[in-house]
């Protein structure tokens, strides 16, 4: 009897952490097909296709993602990555960087959207800016986190790394009126 008590205890337990268990790249969570996901005004963007990109290597020039505009950035293994600034995360043992730049053209607040478990840098006049916010994207919504910043305007790097994986998806979302 035990038994069968702590096996429907750990069912329970991974049926509430499948939704998070998917945003984290775990297997899709089967109670998401067919679902249409709530999505905020300002991440309804998601949904657009992804402009490809691939990520500098190295501080300096770096492809530019236009803020609302979903980007698929192609990653390089961190060994052929050279940051601007160190991440307080030391990277993984298989992980993944790069550089991209985005233009805030009026200051305000501004989220980074990601699908994937990278660690997300801010860069300007070669220090990491501090996130006002982070928070999980919507259920079912493929987005795993989203990190808000207070941004002046002008043009920043997105430094991502520590990634498992070799490819991610963002979106630069600017403030909404």
């Amino acid at each position: 009897m035990l038994w069968r008590t702590a096996i429907g205890v750990v069912a329970v337990m991974m049926a509430l952490a499948a939704p998070a268990w998917a945003q984290m790249g775990g297997p899709a969570d089967p109670s998401c097909k067919g679902v249409a996901v709530e999505w905020p005004a300002d991440l309804k963007a998601w949904g657009l296709a992804a402009v490809p990109v691939t990520a500098a290597t190295a501080p300096g020039v770096a492809p530019a993602l236009t803020p609302g505009t979903p980007a698929r950035v192609t990653l390089v293994t961190k060994e052929g990555v050279t940051l601007a600034v160190t991440p307080p995360k030391p990277a993984g043992e298989k992980t993944y960087a790069g550089t991209v730049a985005f233009t805030v053209p009026a200051a305000g607040p501004y989220r980074i959207a990601i699908d994937g478990a990278a660690w997300i840098d801010v860069v300007a006049d070669g220090k990491s800016l501090d996130s006002t916010s982070h928070k999980h994207g919507p259920n079912c919504s493929g987005i795993h986190k989203v990190v808000d910043f207070g941004l002046a305007a002008g043009t920043y790097r997105l430094q991502l790394s520590n990634s498992p994986a070799a490819a991610v998806t963002v979106l630069v979302v600017p403030p909404q009126s």
